[in-house]
């Protein structure tokens, strides 16, 4: 018998799952440390949404969530959404441009909505953006590119590559 799983049940899956490495297998690490949670995810509109609660450690000068950890959860967010689209390849991200809206308090919730725009065999294109969960009110924005990075070519022998590369048989 087939296993028919649908794209929307694949997508939940994969959010569960980078979920779970973030908070339990990486949790002394940045990503564990926002303590991301799942916001919801849809298949047909190429989305995923993450919530992270504004802790103490996260806070400026001035209470407010430091736009470091905002650009971080952005980070979080819209690269899991770019793994999903990479299969089975690596996705690092090549660049990650955010714009600031308004500040977000300490003890809310930083709720962050990722969106592929255009997924290619090289390149995702994807855009973020961010809420206060307390108001709703949009409290930054973020345009990114992810490159899929084919683990199976990156591993092959240096002699094989060096091959493929001039041309040399």
């Amino acid at each position: 018998m087939e296993n028919n799983i649908t794209g929307q049940q694949r997508l939940e899956e994969h959010v569960k799952k980078t979920l779970y490495e973030n908070n339990v297998v990486q949790k002394a690490t940045i990503n564990g440390l926002m303590e991301g949670r799942e916001g919801g995810c849809s298949f047909d509109e190429r989305t995923i949404t993450f919530q992270f609660p504004v802790l103490e450690w996260q806070a400026n000068r001035v209470g407010k969530m430091h736009g470091g950890a905002i650009c971080t959860a952005f980070d979080l967010t819209i690269a899991a959404l770019a793994r999903f689209f990479a299969g089975e390849n690596f996705a690092p991200t090549i660049s990650l441009n955010v714009n600031y809206m308004r500040p977000i308090d300490v003890g809310d919730v930083l709720m962050v909505r990722a969106k592929a725009v255009q997924n290619g065999r090289r390149i995702t294109q994807l855009t973020g953006e961010a809420f206060a969960g307390s108001t709703g009110k949009m409290v930054a924005i973020a345009t990114s590119t992810y490159m899929n990075v084919d683990t199976v070519e990156e591993h092959k022998k240096p002699e094989t590559a060096k091959k493929q590369c001039t041309g040399a048989e």
